[in-house]
């Protein structure tokens, strides 16, 4: 489990890094590298997909973090919530972008299976992943955050419902929501 991101580290970080701080932006990479990657892993359900995304994600923070205005009374929570919008742009425009050039590369087509699960283990963990990105597809945009922040992050619902701007009772009542949706979108899939 991650510690939390304070609003004092981001406070003090972000002036460094929309001053072009190399350490600064380092440093602010270091803290959300692996939450926002694994947030978009569980949206696209391509490991690779994830990091070029990923990539990507902190190229436009980079670009852009100069005009980001910071909410004085909830920092971290401001701050986050813009770099996982930016990734839920990403995911959107790399959907569509999907959609559009519909055509197969070979590389989709061929996968080594890894050495652990043999092959019949990886093709079904990889279409059980698949599955699971598109049942999270389905759900609002605060249900994955809570998703993600809970089994993902394994942060508290206090931690959540800052990074939300939201009660702990929202975070709660949107987690009971995902996870019967999740239940009903995957339990359909076995019928």
């Amino acid at each position: 489990m991650q510690p939390a991101i304070t609003d004092e580290q981001i406070t003090s970080l972000l002036p460094g890094c929309q001053a072009g701080d190399v350490v600064a932006v380092e440093t602010l990479y270091e803290l959300y590298a692996d939450r926002l990657y694994r947030y978009i892993l569980a949206r696209v359900g391509d490991a690779d997909v994830a990091a070029d995304l990923t990539t990507e994600l902190f190229l436009r923070v980079i670009k852009h973090i100069e005009s980001f205005r910071l909410n004085r009374h909830r920092p971290a929570a401001s701050f986050s919530a813009w770099l996982y919008r930016i990734a839920a742009n990403l995911i959107t425009d790399h959907h569509r972008q999907r959609k559009r050039w519909a055509a197969t590369d070979l590389d989709d087509n061929v996968r080594l299976p890894t050495r652990e699960l043999g092959p019949h283990g990886a093709a079904e963990r990889s279409e059980a992943i698949a599955q699971l990105a598109r049942a999270m597809d389905v759900l609002s945009e605060d249900q994955r955050l809570v998703l993600l922040g809970k089994f993902g992050e394994e942060m508290s619902n206090a931690q959540i419902a800052q990074l939300l701007g939201k009660t702990e009772g929202a975070v709660k009542s949107l987690q009971h929501r995902a996870l019967q949706a999740l239940g009903r979108l995957l339990g359909a899939g076995e019928h």
